[in-house]
């Protein structure tokens, strides 16, 4: 019962941290950059904000875990998140907007990385994969979820972002209740771990390939739904896109099932492919409903589940404190999460969003190349 609970209290606050906090700028940028007049490269950097929290708060995250235990920035992330999505609510112009998001990323800098810990430290061997797995999905549900209450709010977007920072608020108060309260110490020394991590040469495709995915990914949440507004005009179709990508993604629970099938290296190549494949088909297959659905679904799906599939490849590499290699890990995914829309900014108006999204897709794909640990 114990597992249970904790996997869904971490699934809670990742679907809080992740599918609300980080990724839910996209659905709503359409109404918040005609409200505040953004232009493209400000928009980049707004949305750049988010990551650029991720990045701040990823090695204080991990940090704090290993020093006094995973359950205090577990219970900060989700305080960040809900504190950063009222500040986005009430923001009042572009600069406190900025602020408000940055706040909101530093949420799952703060809490993700610490229930590697968690798992690691309280819950069988056997069954890690699996629950890890189940937490890292809790981004599609929090992504699937966002579509409705956006449906509800209508053109305020601001009563959506105030009832997410409820939300956000209610699980942290769960997770307080839920996580253990001990801390079971590995006896070595965070300053020591990293210093080993960087050298160690099996985790060089690791982290090469976690700033790359990280870089084309960032394109397609932060501008699809833009893209579906520049060239269809619905915005309607565009939520309907949003609630299809996060439903998608909610399969990523069956991630470890996946690895202990297929092994991690063949499913994460075929992963690297799928994800590309949505990225790069999304503007040609606008014509249709059923192609940009099935684009929703390929990316959500691939998406979680190859965010699982980092997780895992680094928690077989950094055994001894998973929260210092794992923290890592998606510290340079957010890097290149926090890279991917600056860039993208100021690309747009010279290349264009179609173009820019074929280019993203067919760099994922040769994500491929790199060997994963089996």
């Amino acid at each position: 019962m114990k597992a249970r609970s904790l996997t869904a209290a971490g699934l809670a606050i990742v679907a809080a941290t992740y599918g609300l906090a980080r990724y839910c700028f996209g659905l709503f940028l359409p109404e918040i950059r005609q409200e505040f007049g953004l232009s493209p490269e400000t928009v980049g950097l707004i949305a750049g904000s988010s990551y650029l929290g991720y990045l701040a708060a990823t090695f204080a995250g991990s940090w704090l875990s290993t020093v006094v235990g995973p359950r205090l920035p577990i219970l900060l992330g989700g305080l960040a998140a809900a504190s950063g999505m009222a500040i986005i609510a009430v923001s009042p112009d572009p600069l406190i907007l900025a602020v408000g998001v940055f706040v909101a990323g530093t949420s799952p800098g703060l809490a993700y990385p610490p229930f590697s810990d968690v798992i690691v430290r309280h819950t069988e061997p056997r069954r890690q994969n699996s629950i890890y797995a189940w937490i890292n999905s809790g981004t599609g549900f929090g992504v699937a979820l966002a579509g409705p209450l956006a449906l509800y709010a209508g053109e305020d977007w601001r009563l959506a972002w105030m009832i997410f920072a409820a939300l956000a608020l209610v699980i942290t108060v769960w997770n307080m209740f839920t996580l253990p309260n001990r801390h079971i110490r590995s006896g070595k020394t965070a300053a020591a771990v990293s210093i080993r991590f960087l050298l160690h040469k099996t985790a060089r495709p690791l982290f090469i390939a976690a700033l790359l995915f990280g870089v084309v990914t960032a394109v397609y949440w932060t501008y699809a739904v833009e893209l579906l507004w520049a060239l269809t005009g619905n915005p309607r179709d565009s939520i309907l896109f949003w609630i299809v990508l996060g439903m998608s993604g909610v399969t990523g629970c069956f991630a470890g099932g996946l690895v202990d099938r297929w092994g991690l290296r063949r499913t994460y190549r075929t992963l690297a492919i799928a994800v590309g494949a949505a990225v790069a088909a999304l503007p040609l297959l606008i014509g249709t409903k059923l192609g940009i659905y099935l684009s929703a679904a390929s990316f959500g799906t691939g998406f979680i589940v190859m965010t699982a599939l980092f997780g895992m490849w680094s928690m077989r590499i950094f055994r001894e404190t998973p929260s210092i290699g794992f923290g890592f890990t998606f510290f340079l995914i957010s890097l290149g999460q926090g890279i991917g829309p600056v860039i993208s900014g100021f690309l747009i108006p010279v290349v264009g969003l179609s173009a820019l999204f074929v280019a993203a897709g067919l760099l994922c794909c040769g994500l491929a190349v790199f060997r994963s640990a089996d």
